[in-house]
């Protein structure tokens, strides 16, 4: 029993030692710091992008009493300060509707890092349970205002990587072909692309497509606005990169009347006592009118740079699934 208890622990430590190995080995690549400044220069480009374009930046939250309810599982992550349980940030959705009920705020963007504890089926090539997101918000918003305006950022960004980072795509060993974009993004409803592709619309869809394009119409969170002139077709979307990248940006027009939350939390039995105060703020009619989304820092870097998969846009690995993380 002490020989085998010994040399299993031997075994373990040895495993320990590997997966430290790993984590210096994923900080020391050469890559890297090719890809940081990549990223940098996506921040950068973005900053100047909303600065000049009159869209305010307000700091980012790490946790609340509220924060999006996602509409697949994640691991429960409650925080308890001063009595009150707090959840940590997983979308600050709300919070920029709350915001903008100001009457000076018109347009407003955040650089927000999230933390989403998915599951270790999660451990694929684009999911991270700690990222960071660009969310942005417009009161009186519209899908097609959010449309124009992400296409507008996305080839603003590109050339500004084109100009910026040639000395880094050196390095990486990449061109810029795939930042070239022709055409003003293509649209597709969810289900149209479901009844060609099946269940694996969206992957398949990505890898046939050259240029990001939109899909839109998803039947998923409650604060997603529903069509009421077509009832069962909902004002949202998602924009997704090509070549086999995937989603990029999540966003819709929001629902802000109160019965219209009601109807659409009861549809999905969401927990209302949690949601009280931001009901509250519905029925005293608070709430105003806005579209937004949210993109992925490290997804638009993982395209960008052409990476195999989204870990490799970070230092420290934050891909679900792992045996252990070191740091």
């Amino acid at each position: 029993m002490e020989v085998c208890s010994l040399k299993e622990k031997m075994i373990e430590k040895e495993r320990e030692l590997e997966l430290l190995n790993e984590a210096v080995d994923k900080i020391k690549n050469p890559k890297l710091p090719y890809i940081l400044r990549v990223q940098q220069s996506i921040l950068r480009a973005v900053d100047d992008y909303m600065y000049k374009n009159k869209i305010t930046r307000m700091m980012p939250l790490m946790m609340a009493p509220i924060t999006d309810t996602l509409n697949h599982s994640v691991e429960e992550s409650a925080l308890f300060y001063q009595g009150q349980e707090f959840d940590v940030m997983k979308s600050m959705i709300f919070h920029k509707q709350a915001t903008l009920m100001n009457k000076g705020l018109e347009k407003i963007y955040i650089v927000s890092p999230n933390i989403r504890l998915e599951s270790s089926e999660r451990g694929d090539k684009r999911h991270l349970f700690e990222f960071t997101q660009v969310d942005f918000e417009f009161k009186e918003g519209t899908m097609e205002m959010v449309f124009e305006f992400m296409e507008s950022l996305v080839r603003y960004v590109f050339e500004f990587i084109k100009k910026e980072c040639t000395e880094e795509f050196k390095a990486l060993g990449l061109t810029t072909d795939h930042l070239e974009l022709k055409d003003t993004f293509k649209k597709y409803r969810t289900e149209e692309l479901e009844e060609k592709y099946g269940e694996d619309f969206e992957r398949i869809a990505s890898e046939k497509a050259t240029e990001p394009f939109w899909i839109i119409n998803h039947k998923r969170e409650f604060y997603d606005a529903e069509d009421l002139d077509n009832k069962g077709t909902y004002k949202n979307y998602d924009l997704i990169w090509p070549k086999g990248y995937v989603e990029g940006l999540s966003g819709g027009e929001r629902e802000y009347k109160y019965d219209r939350i009601i109807t659409r939390m009861r549809e999905i039995n969401q927990d209302e006592e949690r949601f009280k105060d931001y009901i509250e703020l519905a029925k005293r009619g608070e709430l105003v009118k806005t579209a937004g989304a949210g993109f992925g820092v490290e997804r638009m870097t993982r395209f960008i740079c052409q990476l195999n998969q989204i870990d490799d846009a970070t230092v420290f690995t934050r891909k679900p699934g792992k045996e252990k993380y070191i740091f």
